[in-house]
């Protein structure tokens, strides 16, 4: 699209374009349409729960794909800049974690999927630069 000159990378789509409406219509049909989630929330939220957080997300994410589980990440609604304040609130409240001390570090989509096939891997020589 940006070749042809419909998509334009240096400015956003407004609110009310085809493009936005259409994403927003189509990601809450995939909401509206998940058997599950996951949440994970924390008391605090310094960098060290913040790792923590990550590295028992990995570990349930290992442990729903043995299951055939797939999850999604949903992080954009808890990104912390103005435009997200409202659906951040929302979430918050919904998941019990409106308190100021408590931080909601994933939320993901849980559901199955058809299986995904290995993601190709280049060989060490492709990483390599040679002199």
């Amino acid at each position: 699209m940006s070749k042809i000159g419909l998509f334009d990378r240096s400015k956003a789509p407004a609110p009310d374009d085809y493009a936005t409406t259409s994403q927003i219509k189509e990601f809450n049909a995939k909401l509206d349409s998940t058997p599950g989630f996951l949440w994970m929330v924390t008391d605090g939220n310094d960098r060290e729960t913040q790792v923590n957080a990550g590295r028992a997300y990995a570990r349930v994410q290992l442990a729903a794909t043995a299951a055939d589980i797939a999850l999604q990440p949903l992080q954009q609604a808890l990104q912390e800049y103005p435009e997200q304040a409202k659906p951040y609130a929302d979430i918050r409240r919904l998941l019990h974690a409106s308190q100021p001390t408590r931080f909601v570090q994933m939320w993901a989509r849980a559901g199955f999927a058809p299986p995904v096939g290995p993601a190709p891997r280049r060989g060490v020589d492709a990483q390599l630069l040679r002199a």
